[in-house]
């Protein structure tokens, strides 16, 4: 057992030496549609950045002169989703980093429920997992529409409704129609 980790001991002290050592240190970190390049070395000289897709296609390039360490943001919201590899060169050799681009798809979740407590008041919430517009249209049973309202919903958003101006008819069927920028949901009371 001792054996055991006096070798794990050494390959992380190894490991420990070997990084300190490194010329150059290059780290990607993804937000949304950007991917963020940090770099950083103990001289300053010229580094060439070039990302390439998938079939090893050069789709950017750009070379920056007299750095020692910077932070570039390169946004890929024009690209098509896939693997992309970012190269970095520069007078210490090449660092590459592979990256998986996906588009941000906004998924919501709609629920409506009548209060208990007031039949005439209805509850809509939504959450989603970005920022999105969303339409809600409330029609009575002839389909004539009784409100019409956009908002803005960035995570979550949840509004109570009062019909009781309306004088709706409790035989009448009442449809809640709410537009997210992926679907359309229908709730029919």
């Amino acid at each position: 057992m001792k054996s055991k980790i006096a070798v794990l001991a050494f390959a992380l002290l190894t490991s420990a030496v070997a990084l300190a050592d490194s010329p150059a240190i290059l780290s990607v970190v993804s937000t949304a549609n950007t991917y963020t390049v940090y770099y950083k070395t103990s001289g300053t000289g010229k580094v060439k950045i070039s990302i390439v897709n998938e079939a090893n296609k050069l789709v950017y390039s750009e070379v920056l002169n007299n750095v020692a360490s910077f932070s570039r943001p390169y946004n890929f919201s024009q690209l098509e989703e896939g693997q992309y590899t970012i190269i970095l060169e520069d007078k210490n050799g090449r660092q590459v980093e592979k990256v998986n681009y996906t588009l941000n798809h906004i998924n919501s979740v709609v629920k409506v429920t009548r209060l208990q407590a007031d039949p005439n008041k209805y509850l809509v919430s939504l959450a989603n997992n970005g920022s999105e517009k969303v339409l809600v249209r409330i029609y009575n049973g002839e389909h004539t529409i009784l409100h019409e309202q956009t908002v803005q919903v960035d995570g979550s958003f949840g509004m109570v409704y009062n019909l009781g101006q309306a004088k709706l008819d409790s035989n009448v069927p009442l449809t809640f129609e709410i537009v997210t920028s992926n679907k359309v949901e229908l709730v029919n009371f």
